[in-house]
């Protein structure tokens, strides 16, 4: 899996995503996905970044996430972060690295 296909992946996961209104702010490819280094087997580290993220996670929003990857790629992994977490967390391995050498995906960019 090139990281073309990532990203095009996961800018349809954004996308269906926003349709079903679930509003999300933007999405970071992170691990193998973001560095090219992947296989057949390979699944997509996907930050989804959201400001309902921000504050005591819903179950709800959480059965969401997966139940949107499942249906669409069953490849994309999600990973729920708040907005201001994106910004201002220091503790979590998964946003440093996606900070690092992650790949940005916006939801408004054609799928």
């Amino acid at each position: 899996m090139a990281i073309e296909s990532a990203v095009s992946a996961a800018k349809r996961y954004l996308n269906a995503l926003e349709q079903i209104g679930f509003r999300v702010s933007f999405g970071v490819i992170f691990g193998s996905g973001a560095a090219g280094q992947t296989n057949d087997w390979s699944d997509i580290d996907l930050l989804v970044v959201s400001s309902r993220f921000d504050g005591v996670l819903n179950r709800r929003d959480i059965d969401t996430l997966w139940r949107t990857a499942a249906h669409l790629d069953s490849r994309i992994e999600p990973v729920p972060c708040g907005e201001r977490q994106w910004m201002e967390d220091r503790t979590s391995a998964a946003i440093e690295i996606a900070r690092r050498e992650g790949q940005v995906v916006s939801f408004t960019e054609a799928a």
